[in-house]
């Protein structure tokens, strides 16, 4: 069985005095996507053990009881310990994976960027040819990572990732490291967006794949599934 490799974040700063980390839903749509698909995960961190999860806006017991697909995999025990001892990037071989997912929530912004072991392994699928995905904060893993030969990963690509409309309507920009849609163009992203923000939106670009928001995290999902049969169709060929 195929296996795709899912990040998840070990940040969990305050902002506006609530804790925040991985949006929840954004994980588990896109792991309900590949799992129905037939495809088995692996869930990691930049440090591994305890993800945390973003309680800013609702509470955990009220993201799984207002989401079915939050309720399917929060009622998994394995799904369960798998948040509660997340395993650690670097401990994994890039050739054990087909596929990569940096799922988002506002702690991305804090550890992807500085992970260097998480910078590496996304730097080994990329020059092994695998395909990276991420959604809306979890983007921001792709703005420094390098290729072979040191050029940024995102520059001339088109993608996409949590603009700075929607962190404004969020009401975290000013408490941010940085903002990721500047940063995407700053490392010359063709960055794009919706201009009705909290819509979905999904940019494939060759093995690039990214969603806008947590909206987008199917989305992603469905394109990953669709590019790895792809894959498998033309090696049958």
């Amino acid at each position: 069985m195929e296996k795709i490799l899912l990040i998840a974040t070990n940040a969990c700063p305050l902002l506006h005095g609530k804790p925040t980390g991985l949006w929840l839903s954004e994980l588990t749509h896109f792991a309900a996507v590949v799992v129905d698909a037939g495809y088995a995960y692996d869930l990691a961190s930049p440090r591994g053990g305890k993800i945390p999860i973003d309680e800013r806006r609702k509470s955990v017991q009220g993201q799984v009881a207002s989401d079915p697909v939050n309720a399917r995999f929060m009622a998994d025990p394995a799904f369960t310990a798998k948040l509660a001892n997340s395993l650690t990037v670097s401990d994994l071989r890039a050739e054990d994976y087909v596929a990569l997912y940096l799922s988002g929530g506002h702690g991305t912004m804090f550890d992807f960027r500085s992970s260097e072991p998480l910078q590496r392994m996304i730097s080994q699928l990329w020059t092994g040819g695998k395909l990276l995905s991420g959604v809306c904060h979890g983007v921001s893993g792709f703005v420094d990572s390098v290729g072979a030969g040191g050029e940024p990963l995102v520059r001339g690509k088109r993608v996409t990732g949590f603009s700075n409309f929607e962190d404004t309507l969020d009401g975290s920009r000013r408490e941010l490291p940085f903002l990721l849609e500047d940063a995407l163009k700053a490392n010359g992203a063709d960055y794009r967006k919706n201009w009705l923000p909290f819509t979905s939106r999904v940019e494939t670009d060759g093995s690039l794949i990214t969603g806008q928001n947590p909206q987008s995290a199917r989305g992603v999902g469905e394109a990953v599934v669709l590019s790895l049969a792809s894959r498998r169709a033309r090696a049958a060929n």
